[in-house]
């Protein structure tokens, strides 16, 4: 299993290592190498004492149709700078692809 981390220098014997959305799992180490070997056993242990479920949440939106995104649907539609907008991120995305 791969999971996302940030290693951050500190001193010159002295690195951090946290993965991204467990801060409570942040480690130290005198080196790179050190902080990720450490996180690793970190994480293997809150991996293995876990378990990852789904829960079932009920939701009502405020119109009663029992899904709250429709409560933000079309909300843009009179806004002048929308069409503005939706051209800009276009632009990106064609700019992300062509690199």
């Amino acid at each position: 299993m791969k999971y996302p981390v940030i290693v951050q220098t500190q001193t010159a014997n002295r690195y951090v290592a946290e993965p991204l959305g467990k801060s409570e799992l942040r480690v130290e180490g005198a080196s790179e190498a050190e902080a990720l070997r450490r996180l690793a056993e970190a994480l293997t242990v809150w991996l293995n004492s876990a378990k990852l479920v789904q829960l079932e949440v009920p939701v009502i939106a405020a119109d009663g149709t029992g899904n709250p995104w429709l409560d933000t649907f079309g909300r843009s539609a009179d806004d002048p700078d929308f069409e503005a907008l939706m051209i800009e991120i276009e632009r990106a995305r064609v700019r992300e692809d062509s690199e």
